[in-house]
């Protein structure tokens, strides 16, 4: 496997249950030597979502330039207006990335577009739907011919035991036709701690209820615990998603990001665990 960057990010503010993307540029700020850095403050705050995402490289791609005029000057001497056209169809990346999305058992689509139109409208919405959805996406591929860009959301969980697991909401972006030096495929990571998400038919009150027990009954040394438990599933869990897509995918370079989120609160908590 090619080598890889990794970089974790510790903040909060206000999330929901969407990617709030993290800039290429971070984490090569300018620091002035001789300047003594304040040191962060703990958060003795609760956990409530970890985000991570993968940018993926990939091989023989191959770039599109233009050939005359003011345009093709600037590609030359600048790199403007140069294009990076992946190796990859659409019709290929699906069936590379469903046997990625057996390889980590998640098989619950949410959500399939191709070119920002929904092939996801109107099919079953049950847990092991991955099939159904990719026979609508080769029909729609038949009709439509190849497409461009593709977003593709699944959900799941991992499976060990309650007390560690996550659910974990999955998105993988693909452009076949990018700007140059800007990774082909995204996948974007929301886990959540399982204990913090609301059970099937459980009741308002009875999931405030349990989660307030949860905060107050945690000490602030327990809420660090908790934070560290969490983070440590999360990054392991980010490196074999990135392992099993160099399975799939002929992989030039990768970079993972990973970032916390915390909640003070139920009220805090509740917006984030929604599906």
């Amino acid at each position: 496997m090619a080598p890889t960057d990794e970089f974790t990010v510790r903040g909060s503010g206000p999330i929901g249950p969407y990617w709030a993307p993290i800039p290429y540029s971070w984490p090569n700020t300018p620091t002035r030597r001789g300047v003594r850095r304040k040191r962060k403050r703990r958060h003795w705050k609760l956990l409530s979502s970890v985000t991570g995402r993968i940018d993926v490289y990939l091989k023989q791609g191959r770039s599109e330039t233009p050939s005359h005029g003011a345009a093709a000057w600037l590609a030359d001497s600048l790199g403007l207006f140069t294009k990076q056209i992946e190796r990859y169809s659409v019709r290929e990346f699906f069936k590379r990335y469903a046997k990625f999305l057996a390889s980590i058992r998640q098989r619950h689509v949410l959500l399939v577009e191709i070119d920002y139109e929904d092939v996801s409208a109107g099919a079953n919405q049950g847990p092991d739907n991955i099939d159904e959805l990719m026979a609508r996406v080769s029909d729609f591929l038949a009709s439509r011919g190849e497409g461009n860009k593709v977003l593709f959301s699944t959900i799941g969980r991992t499976n060990h035991g309650l007390k560690d697991d996550l659910d974990i909401t999955m998105e993988a972006q693909y452009n076949r036709k990018h700007g140059h030096g800007k990774p082909g495929m995204e996948i974007r990571i929301l886990a959540i701690p399982s204990v913090l998400v609301r059970k099937p038919r459980e009741a308002d009150r009875d999931y405030e209820v349990r989660t307030k027990k949860l905060y107050l009954g945690l000490s602030d040394v327990g809420k660090e615990k908790f934070a560290m438990r969490y983070e440590n599933t999360a990054k392991v869990l980010l490196r074999e998603y990135e392992r099993q897509l160099y399975k799939f995918f002929e992989v030039a370079k990768s970079t993972r990001w990973l970032h916390h989120e915390w909640g003070k609160t139920t009220e805090d908590l509740k917006p984030r665990v929604k599906f």
